[in-house]
């Protein structure tokens, strides 16, 4: 029987770059770290008490992707918003209804590869 999610990939250009943007600015912590491919390592990372982490895996170009890599569900999107947009974090869309749910809220933020992260408000 399944179980959980053990990993989703999230494609970064620099390795380095991406673990510390993930480790500092949005608290994320290393769960492995060991050498793997030439010139590569395999990273994942996680949030405290999360089951799934992520895997930086080599991408493919520098090209910037609009479509959220990543989806974060966050206590407060406005709160959130503002403390990473205060530590340096790209904003590609500030706080506004969602589409799919008029009375939540969600923002869009890029990451130090391009990457497209989206935060809402985490289910209650």
């Amino acid at each position: 029987m399944l179980q959980y999610i053990k990993f989703a990939q999230l494609p970064v250009s620099n390795q380095h770059r991406a673990v510390r943007f993930y480790t500092d600015k949005l608290n994320f912590r290393i769960l492995q770290n060991t050498p793997y491919k030439t010139g590569w390592r395999w990273i994942e990372l996680g949030t405290p008490g999360a089951e799934t982490a992520i895997v930086l895996t080599r991408r493919e170009n520098d090209q910037p992707n609009d479509i959220p890599s990543l989806i974060l569900a966050v206590d407060d999107v406005e709160t959130t918003y503002e403390e990473l947009r205060a530590k340096g974090v790209s904003a590609i869309q500030s706080p506004i209804p969602a589409p799919w749910d008029p009375e939540q809220r969600f923002a869009l933020l890029r990451d130090s590869e391009g990457n497209s992260i989206l935060i809402a408000q985490a289910d209650a």
